[in-house]
Formats: structure tokens, C-alpha cells, sequence
């Protein structure tokens, strides 16, 4: 309880008075210097393995990890069919195994200074139980028909590992059983039938070594979480860490059209990471890492409104706000928040043509990063000791601002985070006061994510959605995919800076202030020289 105690000292994310929209916000050192942990960093998601073999979409990973530099990349179906991972001998029945795009794919992760954070799945078909499967590249969900098998494969997969990259790589991995077999649409079998494999798994990969580390169920909604832990306690198994996955509308699919929710507009989200990290707390493994290894900004205003496909909340000015509010209210919830995905190179449902489609990435097929990824290289900039921060009032709902200092240099953040629930959302205005230590006017850029300047899907929903861009509606289409920037100067009373600040619905702002720059330095040459120089330069051309 202490612990969220000071996380509420060190910022305010949202209030329910949805009147007040001018705000006075106070900011001063806290009393210990702290950091933000950025657990948004340590897990990027690609939608699965094979997708990997792709040069568009390795070029989308190394943009996206030139700008955030992430530690982990999960994806499905390191053992799908397409991988040509496991065949079985027609003569001797066994199964003989090849790893070369396996090898391909995590080469290529290693190369971009990516480890993997290795999904078991799917079932390879010719060790399927059945016939089940689950999206456009038909991965297989059913159990194996002999978890035995199972085992051989994760054991054979893990040793090839080690050969290839070394036993203290593949400790520095996460190997997670599975994906989602909570949901019938991705695991065939039942919860017992999901321990089994889970026994198996954790047996073979200990097998290999003893400090690579195992854990699951990578379940949907912060379920099965307490009984893995119970499970593995009981029977004495291998269990390192847990994860699951959550997306804002699932609040529409436990409580539709919010009856019945205990939660108020845009805080179930953040409310199911803070319980499922007081379930493993309070569980017979309390130390377990948590991670959340796939959320996004799917959201739906209604239970009729509900799509995992079609989802305008991971294209759209949306994803800005709620993105940068609940990573930072959720800075120490969890070892690892794994957006879902990088990029719409992504085929559960057939590679997306349109240059928009609502599919999940933060940067689109041509390239373009969406108000999602401007979000998060915003927050890439939060590092420093950070400011307590204290409004005179309470915040409108969805408002939220957070500060940091880095030697000299103050960053204030500001999100007005709207909600399809809430209709006629108002513009967040105000002052932020923030002790500058000087009397003389401080630098200060402005950048700002809004419609048209870091958020492109509106300028493309007012092109007319073009299906074939030309050349110059491409180059709009970037030109608006970048935030908008501005210089200023702000004057300083009494050692303390105002920043006033206007946000509509969606937008995020960050502002850094420097003090006044030094006068730049001439070049380290002669003045005599150059004078010189100057003459010879301008002498009139030779005849002769």
C-alpha cells in the first residue's frame, strides 16, 4: 500500500470532475530521487515467427528499436508449419527436426540487439491431436497427441539454441508455454490438459539447463494467473515468471456496456494490472516477475462495438493519450508491457493492403508511425529523477501530467485522454509552476501529438481513405505522421516558470525546458588568417 501511496504523490492521471478545465499544477522535487523503470521497453510484439522472414517488417523492428531500444520481441508460432520445423520419419516414426528459419528468425532479432521472448507454439500437425486452428496461416491449437513428444520437441528446440548462440545467452531468455489457452480459440484442450503441456515444457527447457527460465499461462485478461502459481507449488514445477495479456475493451466483454463494472470510465485498464500484481503478491511465489506480453489500445464504447479485427483505437489520435497515461501510472505494476504489435506487417488476418486498416502495429505497411509509436518516443524521453506534481484541484477526467529533471533540464508531460464513452470531451487548459532555480526566461520546445501532426489516420479519413496513394499524398501522409514543434521562450518570476498548456481530447504534449543557451563558439581560427584568406579568395583571376 505504501508503494502506490507514492506513485499517487509523484503524479496525477485522472480525476472524476469533468467540469474543471482549467488547472493550476504545482510542481517540486520529491523527497528521494527515483526513475522510471519504462517496462513498455522491455517487450516489443510481432505477430508471429515467420512474419520475421520478411525484410519490410525487420525494417519497421530496427526503426522502431533505433527510436525506443527494446530489451525482449515476442511473437506466436516459433514452431509453425511454415517454420518446417518437425517432420516425422515415414519409415521409423520418429521425428527428425531442422531449424534454419528458426535460426533465420532469431539471427536477425540477435542482430538488431533484440533477445527473444520465446512463445512454445503452435502444435506442429504432425504431432496434433486434432485439427483445430486459429487464423489466416491455420496455426494449430489442439494438444499433442503425446506430450511426451512435446517434450522431446522443446528439449530438442532448447539445445539447439545453446549450440547455436551459447548457455549464457539463452539464460538471459524467457521461454513462455503457449498463448492464451484460457480462450477456446486458442488452445482446443482443457486447463488440465494446458498443466500437462505446461509440465512438459518446464521438464524439457530445465532439462537443458537449470537457470533458463520457464513460465505462463500467457493467458487473456489476468486469468489463470493464481492457479499456475498454485499449480506448479503443488506439484513441485519450475514456474520463473508469469504472464498475461490485457486490452481495454475486455471490460466490455466481463461487464457489457459497463453494467455491473466496479470500475470507473478508463480506469479498468490500469485497476486489472494493480490486482493481478497483488494476486502474485499475496500468492505462495510472491516474487514472481509479472508481464504483460500483449496489450494494446483496442477500446469499444459498447458491448456491439467490440472487434479484434477493426479496431479504429490502435489507428487513431486515441492511442496517443491512453498510451502515455497508463504507462506511466503503470511504471512499477510489472517487469514487462508488451504492446501488440510493431507493425501492421502482421497476418492473422491476411497482410493489410490499405494504407490504414485498424490492424494492430504503431507503424503502418508504408512505414509510417502512428499516434501509438509518437506516444511512446515521447515517453522515451521521461528519463530523470522525477518531480512531484500537485494540482490545487482535481483534474478533468482523462487529464494527466507528469515531470521529470535531468540535471538541467526540466520535462513536463500533459495528456487529455479521451473516451468513446464520454460525448463532448472539453479542451484541458491551464498553468504548470515549476521551480527553474533562475530568474532569467528559460528555452522551451513544445512537441504535440494531434490530429494532423503525429496522428495521420485523419488526414487519410479525410482524403477519402485512398486505397493507392501518389507520391504527394504519401508524402502528406508523413509530413502529418509527424508531431508538431514549436520554440518559445518562457519568462521566470520569483524562480519559478508558468507553462501554460491547451490540450483538445487525445492530445499529448511535452514540453522541455533548458536555460538560456550559450553563445555559440566562433571557429578556432586566426582573425589576422582569415582576413587573409578573405583577400586571396576574392583576388581577380590570373592572365597569365
Amino acid at each position: 500500500m505504501k508503494r502506490y501511496f507514492l506513485i499517487a504523490l509523484l503524479f496525477v492521471c485522472i480525476n472524476v470532475n469533468t467540469n474543471a478545465q482549467n488547472s493550476v499544477i504545482k510542481v517540486q522535487p520529491a523527497a528521494t530521487s527515483k526513475q522510471l523503470t519504462m517496462p513498455w521497453r522491455n517487450i516489443i510484439a510481432v505477430g508471429r515467427a515467420n512474419n520475421l522472414l520478411r525484410a519490410d517488417i525487420l525494417e519497421h523492428l530496427a526503426y522502431a528499436q533505433k527510436v525506443m531500444g527494446y530489451r525482449f520481441c515476442r511473437f506466436h508460432a516459433i514452431f509453425d508449419d511454415e517454420m518446417k520445423v518437425v517432420q516425422r520419419n515415414e519409415k521409423t516414426g520418429k521425428l527428425v527436426f531442422q531449424w534454419h528459419e528458426v535460426d533465420q528468425v532469431y539471427d536477425a532479432l540477435l542482430k538488431l540487439g533484440i533477445k527473444p521472448f520465446v512463445e512454445l507454439n503452435p502444435m506442429p500437425k504432425v504431432m496434433a491431436s486434432g485439427a483445430q486452428t486459429m487464423f489466416n496461416y491455420n496455426m494449430n491449437v489442439t494438444p499433442p497427441k503425446s506430450n511426451e513428444e512435446w517434450g522431446f520437441l522443446v528439449e530438442s528446440f532448447t539445445r539447439h539454441l545453446v549450440e547455436r548462440y551459447g548457455i549464457d545467452e539463452v539464460r538471459s531468455w524467457y521461454f513462455e508455454v503457449w498463448n492464451e489457452p484460457n480462450l477456446g480459440g486458442f488452445w482446443g484442450g482443457t486447463q488440465a490438459d494446458y498443466w500437462e503441456l505446461y509440465k512438459a515444457s518446464a521438464f524439457a527447457v530445465k532439462k537443458v539447463d537449470a537457470q533458463i527460465r520457464i513460465g505462463g499461462p500467457a493467458s487473456s485478461k489476468g486469468n489463470w494467473v493464481k492457479e499456475i502459481i498454485t499449480y506448479t507449488t503443488k506439484n513441485n514445477l519450475p514456474l520463473d515468471f508469469v504472464s498475461t495479456h490485457l486490452y481495454p475493451q475486455d471490460e466490455q466483454v466481463q461487464y457489457p456496456d459497463r453494467v455491473g463494472s466496479p470500475h470507473r470510465i478508463g480506469d479498468f485498464f490500469s485497476a486489472t494490472v494493480r490486482e493481478v500484481e497483488g494476486v502474485v503478491r499475496k500468492s505462495e511465489k510472491p516474487n514472481l516477475e509479472i508481464h504483460w506480453t500483449e496489450w494494446n489500445t483496442q477500446t469499444a464504447a459498447t458491448a456491439n462495438q467490440i472487434t479484434w479485427g477493426d479496431n479504429i483505437y490502435v489507428d487513431n489520435l486515441y492511442a496517443a493519450s491512453f498510451i502515455a497515461r497508463n504507462c506511466l501510472e503503470l511504471d512499477n505494476a510489472a517487469k514487462s508491457l508488451a504492446y501488440w504489435v510493431v507493425s501492421d506487417i502482421f497476418d492473422e488476418g491476411g497482410i493489410p493492403h490499405s494504407p490504414f486498416s485498424s490492424t494492430y502495429g504503431l507503424i503502418s505497411i508504408h512505414g509510417l508511425p502512428k499516434a501509438s509509436f509518437n506516444s511512446f518516443k515521447i515517453l522515451r524521453k521521461l528519463t530523470g529523477d522525477i518531480m512531484t506534481v500537485t494540482p490545487k484541484v482535481a483534474l478533468p477526467l482523462g487529464a494527466g501530467c507528469f515531470v521529470v529533471k535531468e540535471q538541467s533540464i526540466t520535462k513536463v508531460l500533459l495528456w487529455n485522454q479521451n473516451f468513446p464513452e464520454v460525448k463532448d470531451q472539453k479542451n484541458w487548459n491551464g498553468s504548470v509552476q515549476i521551480p527553474s532555480g533562475l530568474d532569467s526566461a528559460l528555452n522551451v520546445i513544445q512537441t504535440t501529438i494531434g490530429i494532423g501532426h503525429g496522428s495521420p489516420w485523419e488526414t487519410w479519413q479525410i482524403m477519402g481513405r485512398p486505397q493507392n496513394l501518389t507520391p504527394t499524398q504519401f508524402e502528406l501522409l508523413k509530413a502529418h505522421s509527424e508531431p508538431a514543434y514549436s520554440f518559445n521562450t518562457l519568462s521566470a518570476n520569483n524562480k519559478t516558470a508558468i507553462l501554460n498548456f491547451n490540450l483538445k481530447p487525445g492530445e499529448v504534449q511535452y514540453f522541455e525546458l533548458t536555460p538560456p543557451a550559450e553563445t555559440s563558439i566562433k571557429r578556432n581560427v586566426d582573425p589576422e588568417e582569415l582576413k587573409r584568406w578573405e583577400l586571396l579568395q576574392g583576388e581577380k583571376s590570373k592572365n597569365k
